[in-house]
């Protein structure tokens, strides 16, 4: 894979030639990955010799995306949005590396497995094989000037010296750095607040359930996402279940090696799962809950915003434009002009009653609350299941209708495609703490279920298993622990009990706290050389104004809580958060001109 012409002709850094540097990237999936492709794509810049260390036991690329587990586990993010080759879009204007995205490369390797189309969720299995090869093209593409060393082991001390430089600790080796990246991501110990409770079992989603020892017995799985999803395949279909396509509509044919699995979760509140999307989509450029206006808002609120009082109100706007925008298309109208009404409304203080009046003009219901207020109960009833079903059929059939049809998933998608402005409302202190708590609680995992959600296709299964008679929805209230430590139950109605052999906990606690940390984190923080964004030791502050090391960077899922939404595998087409930090995070290591843009 060779570098692009216009990358190499890039001399940011000309001069004599400099001491060498020494790197070390702790940690090499998606995230470790891009720090290392764009320290080598920025190499040719530079005449100094560069050594990066690379830090992971296991085979650098994958990560969590193992390339041994079954394919029935699948990705979340259709194969044309994903790809581990920046281009000039993902870099905000700088440029980057040419080489195909996830479904380019789907076409060229698996075409023969099986037919492949840009807007579909593929195995796991696959992307690891990806990553893996993306890492063997950076390294075969190395400049003469940059030494990539691999070290198949973890790191298990990190010490920070006199002299400003790190010494990395493993069960083989020491090594010393100048430059220190940790990407170790997902790879954050699972706290288990139930540890005390008989037959509770933490997962996350890159165990694999398979090798679970469960009986066919009832087994309970709290959580409804999509680590919830990926236990309840491994425990039908992993178990030699298998679905079929009928007239009827999708069927589950047992294998008898099924257990009897009660779903439930803390907040009883479903997902809604991703809808079709047309290859190569993009989202419509926000009109409302803009960056620039965002920047706005933190400027004159240095001490931090209050997001429910001053940034909501915009998300809401923007949403009701959205759905009312394409109602009005539907109906032969101008979407343009009936956003630009709403815009001008929401200036003006008149939202409600523009929105009351669309509602009326164009025959439609206003937009649901649910979709932007977590506050509002989505399922509030006595027959829980049965609501659930009929949530999800009627989820089902909007994500059917697709992206660029159903004017609710319009409106709810700006959650996704404003997720930058999010950020930058959220990250480095950009919220009042009280508000910062309000949004990691209630707001962050109302986003998951709005836009984060299973594929539509784990729903109808989902329904499948419950014609079955496999999969039953309780509430959190219906699972009974015993003040003897006997076996947990589920209460049915009628008073029936029905013990539960193994409770099975498919959800990850954010945003992290010290405990949640691995071990050469919490060993960086009790040294003072990390800080928290609390006292409590939620969110993990790596910038200046945590008065952290200036050679030491942490990305990823680890900083959740000081940044927001670290949980994605890389993208081109459009401005990518995680290959402009590591973009950024090459140019520092390697002495080249950085541009910081302000996020206020």
């Amino acid at each position: 894979m060779e570098l692009s012409a216009a990358l190499a002709a890039e001399k940011l850094s000309p001069g004599a030639e400099k001491p060498g540097i020494s790197v070390g990237i702790v940690g090499c999936g998606s995230r470790g990955l891009t720090v290392l492709e764009r320290i080598c794509a920025l190499a040719v810049n530079t005449a100094r010799r560069i050594e990066v260390n690379v830090f992971d036991p296991q085979a650098p690329g994958p990560g969590l995306h193992a390339v041994d587990q079954p394919e029935y586990l699948m990705l979340n993010t259709v194969a044309s949005q994903i790809s581990m080759f920046p281009d000039t879009a993902a870099l905000d204007g700088k440029v980057g590396r040419q080489g195909p995205d996830f479904y380019e490369w789907c076409l060229r390797f698996k075409s023969a497995a099986r037919s492949v189309q840009p807007n579909e969720f593929l195995p796991r299995s696959w992307l690891g094989e990806y990553l893996a090869w993306t890492y063997k093209e950076v390294i075969r593409s190395l400049p003469t000037n940059v030494r990539v060393i691999q070290h198949p082991h973890a790191v298990d001390n990190i010490e920070h010296t006199d002299m400003g430089r790190f010494v990395l600790s493993t069960a083989e080796a020491e090594r010393s750095v100048d430059w220190l990246a940790i990407t170790v991501g997902h790879a954050r110990e699972l706290r288990d607040d139930h540890k005390e409770l008989p037959g509770w079992l933490a997962i996350n989603r890159h165990s694999d359930s398979r090798g679970v020892e469960l009986s066919t017995e009832a087994v309970g799985i709290e959580g409804l996402g999509l680590t919830a999803m990926d236990v309840v395949a491994g425990l039908t279909v992993g178990r030699g279940g298998q679905f079929s396509k009928r007239a009827e509509g999708l069927h589950y044919e047992p294998s008898g090696q099924e257990p009897r699995i009660y779903l439930f979760s803390r907040s009883g509140l479903p997902y809604r799962t991703r809808p079709d999307i047309v290859p190569h989509r993009t989202s419509n450029a926000a009109l409302i809950f803009t960056l620039s206006a965002v920047a706005d808002l933190r400027t004159e609120n240095p001490a931090g915003l209050d997001f429910e009082q001053q940034v909501l109100p915009l998300i809401k706007a923007e949403m009701v434009a959205e759905y009312f925008g394409m109602i009005a298309s539907q109906k032969s109208e101008s979407a343009v002009r009936i956003k630009a009404e709403i815009a001008r409304a929401y200036d003006s203080g008149q939202l409600e009653a523009v929105s009351a009046e669309m509602a009326s003009r164009f025959q439609a219901p206003p937009l649901d609350e649910a979709v932007y207020n977590p506050h509002v109960p989505s399922i509030d009833a006595l027959d829980y299941p049965q609501v659930m079903r009929a949530f999800i059929e009627s989820d089902i059939a909007q994500s059917c209708l697709g992206l660029d049809a159903s004017p609710i998933k319009a409106a709810i998608e700006v959650w996704r495609s404003c997720r930058e402005q999010l950020r930058r409302v959220v990250d480095n202190r950009g919220l009042t703490s009280i508000s910062r708590s309000v949004f990691f609680e209630k707001y962050a995992p109302h986003v998951n279920r709005m836009v984060a959600g299973p594929q539509k296709e784990r729903h109808q299964e989902l329904l499948a298993l419950a014609d079955a008679g496999v999969v039953h929805w309780v509430r959190h209230s219906q699972v009974i622990h015993s003040d003897d430590g006997a076996r947990t139950a589920v209460l049915l109605a009628g008073n029936l009990t029905v013990p539960l052999n193994r409770i099975i906990k498919a959800h990850v606690s954010t945003p992290c706290d010290v405990s949640s940390l691995p071990t050469i984190l919490r060993s960086l923080k009790s040294n003072g050389i990390i800080h928290s964004l609390t006292e409590n030791g939620e969110g993990v502050l790596v910038d200046s104004q945590g008065k952290a090391q200036p050679n030491l960077w942490i990305t990823g899922p680890l900083v959740e809580g000081s940044t927001y939404y670290n949980h994605y595998v890389p993208s081109s087409g459009s401005y990518s958060r995680a290959f402009v930090d590591a973009d950024r995070i090459a140019r520092e290591m390697l002495g080249l001109n950085v541009e910081v843009r302000a996020i206020v």
